[in-house]
């Protein structure tokens, strides 16, 4: 099953929804899809919602992969900031492992990891008084 994802009518959200098991095909064809978007807007914000993945099918080196090809789609469609909602520990640990690999090949896109929904207004409050 693809990812599915909605984008705001501003074109500054984008809400992403994986289900099932996450491996690294359907994130770049993720990537893709969201790279050819004309409804997203620069200064967009990604909140990705792993409540639905029942397992990661990403070895470690495929993790170091995803950041990489993130890039272009971050250069592309300006977002500016993604947000991992992970509520297992298991997501969590995964999210933190990605946030890391992201500080290292996109040290100018921030990637915040939260346990639950109700953080993410924080958040995004947080940011945009700084």
């Amino acid at each position: 099953m693809e990812i599915e994802y909605t984008v705001s009518q501003d074109g500054l959200n984008i809400e992403t929804f994986p289900k099932g098991v996450l491996d690294l095909p359907k994130t770049l064809e993720y990537f893709d899809r969201l790279q050819n978007d004309s409804k997203i807007k620069p200064g967009a914000i990604e909140i990705v919602y792993f409540k639905n993945v029942t397992d990661f099918k990403i070895s470690f080196s495929e993790s170091k992969e995803i950041p990489k090809s993130y890039q272009s789609l971050k250069e592309i469609q300006k977002i500016i900031k993604t947000v991992f909602v992970c509520e297992t520990d298991l997501a969590y640990g995964i999210g933190r492992m990605l946030q890391t690999f992201h500080e290292q090949a996109n040290p100018n896109h921030k990637v915040t990891v939260v346990r639950s929904e109700k953080e993410i207004e924080s958040v995004q409050r947080t940011d945009s008084v700084q």
